[in-house]
C-alpha cells in the first residue's frame, strides 16, 4: 500500500503506557541535540530531553486516558517533538471519539500551563523571552537547578500547547477540524480539504522560518508540510480506488442484465480492438487452461465477439483483484474499468 506518515520516523520503543506501545522519534534526540548545540552546554541539552519526553507521557497518559474512556484502543504510539502520532489511522466511526481525546489534551496543556505560569510569576521568574514560540531561552550563569528547571518545564508545555493548536493533523486542533469536516462532507472529501489546509499553514510556518530566521519553525512546519503531501497521496489513491470500485459494481451488475443476443447496430458499433488488453491479441480465461493468449490466429477462426472482449477484460482485472487486492491495479486497468462502465451504460440505454 503507500507509505504512512508515522512510517517517515525512526524510533525506538521505550514500553508501554495504559497497555499502549509507545515509542520514541529521533527527532526528538535531534531536538535536544540542537538545544545544547545553541547554547554550547550539554547539561541543557540533557535537561531538555528529560523534560520533552517527560511532558510527552504525561500528554499521552491524558490522551489515552480519554481514549480509554471513548472505546478506543489505538495500536501505538510514537512520540515526535510537536507531540504524539497513532500508527493506526482511526476509522471513519472513531473519529468523533479521537477528536474528544484531542480536545483533552488541549485542556490538560492549558491547565498545566497555566500553573506552572503561576509559579514563576509568584517566583519573579517569569520574562518576556519564555512566551516566545518554538524559541528555548538562554539560561543565566546564576540560575540554580530549580530555576532552570522550572523555565524549562514552562517552555516545553507552553509550545507544546501551542503546536497542539496547530491547524493540521497530526496536531490536536487539525483531529478536531477534521472531525467537524467530515460531519458535514463526504469522509474522503473532507480528509483532502483538511490535507490542503494543513499543507498551506505548514508552508506558511516554513516561509515565517525563513523570513524570521527561526530554525525550529522551519523544521516543524517542513516536517508537517511532508506529512500533509503524504496524506494528500493518501487521499488521491482512495479516491482513485473508491471510483474504481464503484466502476467495478456497475459492470458487475451491467453484465449480469446483458445476456440477450445482440442487434447488428451493437456489432458494427465500437468494434475495434484498441483496448491495452488486445492490441493485436485476445486472451480468455478456461478453468482447466488457464489464461490462453492468442496472440497468432488464422483468418479461418471466428473473431472474438465484443461480448467476449469486454467479459475477458472484465475477467482479468477481477482475477488480479481477487489475487492481489484493490491496490494492485494500476492506471491503465482503472482507465479499462471506465471505458467498460461507460460502454455497458450506452449499451444499456439503446436497450
Amino acid at each position: 500500500m503507500r507509505s504512512s506518515p508515522e512510517s517517515l520516523i525512526a524510533s525506538l520503543p521505550i514500553g508501554t503506557l495504559l497497555g499502549t506501545p509507545v515509542r520514541l522519534s529521533a527527532l526528538i534526540l535531534v531536538a535536544a541535540i540542537a538545544a545544547g548545540w545553541q547554547q554550547w552546554d550539554p547539561v541543557a541539552a540533557t535537561l531538555v530531553l528529560t523534560t520533552l519526553v517527560g511532558a510527552l507521557l504525561l500528554q499521552s497518559l491524558v490522551w489515552l486516558f480519554a481514549a480509554r474512556k471513548q472505546g478506543l484502543y489505538p495500536g501505538s504510539l510514537q512520540l515526535w517533538p510537536g507531540g504524539r502520532i497513532c500508527t493506526e489511522a482511526p476509522l471513519p466511526q472513531d473519529l468523533l471519539g479521537y477528536a474528544r481525546c484531542s480536545v483533552a489534551v488541549i485542556v490538560a496543556g492549558c491547565v498545566s500551563t497555566a500553573g506552572l505560569l503561576l509559579l514563576l510569576w509568584q517566583r519573579e521568574l517569569l520574562t518576556s523571552s519564555l512566551l516566545l514560540p518554538l524559541t528555548l531561552p538562554l539560561s543565566a550563569p546564576t540560575d540554580d537547578f530549580v530555576t532552570r528547571g522550572l523555565r524549562l518545564g514552562f517552555v516545553v508545555n507552553w509550545n507544546l500547547l501551542l503546536v497542539s493548536l496547530f491547524p493540521a493533523r497530526p496536531q490536536d486542533l487539525g483531529h478536531v477540524l477534521h472531525v467537524l469536516l467530515c460531519r458535514r462532507l463526504p469522509y474522503l472529501t473532507a480528509r483532502s480539504i483538511s490535507a490542503r489546509l494543513g499543507m498551506f499553514c505548514s508552508a506558511m510556518c516554513v516561509l515565517c522560518g525563513f523570513v524570521f530566521g527561526q530554525s525550529s519553525l522551519l523544521a516543524f512546519g517542513a516536517f508537517l508540510t511532508l506529512l500533509q503531501y503524504e496524506e494528500l497521496r493518501s487521499v488521491n489513491e482512495a479516491t482513485l480506488m473508491a471510483r474504481a470500485e464503484q466502476r467495478f459494481k456497475e459492470l458487475a451488475q451491467l453484465l449480469e442484465l446483458d445476456d440477450g443476443p445482440r442487434s447488428d447496430a451493437d456489432s458494427e458499433d465500437d468494434d475495434d480492438l484498441t483496448g491495452p488488453l488486445f492490441e493485436n491479441s485476445f486472451s480468455f480465461h478456461s478453468e482447466k487452461e488457464g489464461w490462453i493468449n492468442m496472440t497468432t490466429r488464422d483468418d479461418t477462426q471466428p473473431r472474438p465477439s465484443r461480448e467476449e472482449r469486454d467479459e475477458a477484460e472484465l475477467d482479468a482485472i477481477l482475477t488480479k483483484l481477487h489475487a492481489s487486492g484493490r491496490d494492485s491495479l494500476n492506471p491503465v486497468e482503472i482507465g479499462i474499468l471506465n471505458r467498460l462502465s461507460q460502454r455497458f451504460r450506452q449499451r444499456k440505454v439503446r436497450r
